[in-house]
């Protein structure tokens, strides 16, 4: 299709597509939550208003300039994504991806200068990694996922605390474990097309089965430091029972898949668990809101 003949509600698609919509709306939702939680409970509409814009378009500039720096790579193991599909011509998702960080570091600079220091520097490591480090080695950029992930936690008790104290630290384990782990794992599912275009994956570079046990083992660092928050006295015995539940799938998925006896195992336990741990999360964040919403604790 023509870039010039798409209709306005395809051309929204399709940066919905680049931007990453979904992602973007699970990580303003954590925001919101760590936000929340930093602030024992109370809202601050406004405050959380600039963090959730901070933190939604430092995503999409980062899923923007991914595109970009992979719209050849992408033509092959990506034909749907936006510049594979010819809807948003490259120049267009650079210019989008600049765009949005920079209204990201303006909007996180009126917050406070340890917030906008957060941004900026996932701003670069946004870059670094879709220009750089994916190329070079695919577990780096697995263990980066897992810091840019664990931000949002540091980010968020920055905007409360105007700093990066115990509490906001307290969850980085948490995140950055389930998030590296998750990205392990992730990339044993598109081996195939990580072969293809050469990318230096642990699961093309070592093997599923190692790539299998090295997430199951981040896994469960992720579980192991889940509590922290409770002990360091950040949130309320109401947070132990969401963090079971992941815990708990967390736990026996790694167990499965550390047991699994050959690949196929493995590639057929993944399935099963990207299928419903979504499910999993979303019960979990529910359950944890649920008790602020009802007590206030």
């Amino acid at each position: 299709m023509h870039l010039r003949q798409m209709r306005l509600s395809e051309k929204l698609r399709a940066y919905a597509s680049l931007m990453r919509l979904p992602y973007i709306l699970a990580l303003s939702f954590l925001c919101v939550l760590f936000t929340v939680t930093f602030q024992k409970g109370s809202c601050d509409p406004a405050l959380i208003g600039l963090a959730v814009i901070a933190v939604a378009f430092t995503c999409a500039g980062g899923s923007a300039i991914n595109d970009y720096c992979d719209r050849d790579s992408d033509a092959l193991t990506h034909p749907e994504r936006p510049l594979s599909a010819n809807q948003i011509s490259p120049a267009r998702a650079a210019q989008f991806s600049a765009l949005t960080f920079f209204v990201a570091l303006g909007v996180s600079l009126t917050i406070n200068f340890i917030a906008f220091g957060i941004v900026a520097i996932n701003v670069l490591l946004f870059i670094i990694y879709s220009r750089v480090i994916k190329r070079l080695s695919g577990f780096v950029s697995n263990l980066l996922m897992g810091y840019l992930g664990a931000t949002i936690a540091l980010f968020s008790g920055a905007v409360v605390f105007q700093t990066i104290n115990a509490a906001s630290l307290s969850f980085v384990g948490l995140i950055a474990g389930g998030a590296i782990g998750l990205n392990v794992l992730k990339d044993i599912l598109t081996l195939e097309g990580d072969l293809k275009v050469g990318y230096p994956t642990l699961a093309a570079t070592r093997g599923i089965r190692v790539a299998s046990i090295v997430g199951a083992l981040f896994l469960l660092f992720s579980v192991i430091t889940s509590p922290l928050p409770f002990f360091v006295g950040v949130v309320s015995v109401a947070y132990l029972f969401p963090i079971s539940v992941w815990g708990g799938v967390a736990v026996v998925f790694s167990l499965a898949l550390l047991k699994a006896s050959n690949t196929e195992n493995v590639i057929e336990r993944l399935r099963i668990f990207t299928i419903y741990w979504p499910y999993v999360v979303g019960v979990a964040g529910v359950a944890y809101i649920v008790p602020f919403m009802v007590w206030g604790a």
